[in-house]
């Protein structure tokens, strides 16, 4: 048997250097950040450490990561790696307020939605009730008696653009 010779380069590792050309360089950190962080994380999970990274991007923009938070960690260091438990009770009571406050904004966008939901099953329900039943479209139905000139103007306006737009964009597809 004779031996084949490789097809490929194979896996290279990279010099280790200022990339020159300015745009290279900011796509490999905005890749290479967020897998540093990646194995950051599944440090501080799989060993229990606690990690905490501070990267300032080509533009200046800071990003940070922690385990169980930056400030957490950076102040044990500072501190000699003492654990001050009134810092890591900060820490877990500012933990407990972000999720209070998510869990608020969540229960308010899920209010709003419901309400919105009721809105249009009631507009729905009067639409049936005023003789829409009989299956058509919202396009089909007439126009609400009970808008102004003003947005009948409007309303006449956009139903012209929609119909040149679907004449232009019928006129445009070849033909078979």
């Amino acid at each position: 048997m004779a031996e084949e010779k490789k097809k490929t380069l194979g896996r290279r590792r990279t010099e280790c250097k200022l990339i020159d050309n300015k745009a290279a360089r900011e796509v490999t950190f905005s890749k290479r950040h967020r897998g540093m962080f990646r194995k950051a994380s599944e440090l501080a999970i799989l060993c229990g450490a606690e990690v905490a990274i501070i990267t300032f991007s080509p533009h200046g923009n800071p990003f940070v990561f922690g385990h169980p938070s930056p400030d957490a960690v950076i102040n044990r260091y500072l501190s000699g790696g003492v654990v001050n438990q009134a810092s890591e009770a900060a820490a877990a009571a500012a933990a407990l307020h972000t999720v209070n406050e998510r869990k608020k904004q969540y229960e308010d966008a899920v209010s709003k939605l419901e309400e919105v939901s009721r809105v249009e099953i009631e507009a729905g329900k009067r639409r049936a009730a005023a003789g829409n039943s009989d299956g058509r479209m919202w396009w089909n139905e007439d126009v609400d008696d009970g808008m102004g000139l003003e947005e009948l103007l409007y309303y006449a306006d956009s139903l012209e653009k929609l119909m040149k737009m679907v004449a232009d964009r019928v006129g445009s597809k070849p033909r078979a």
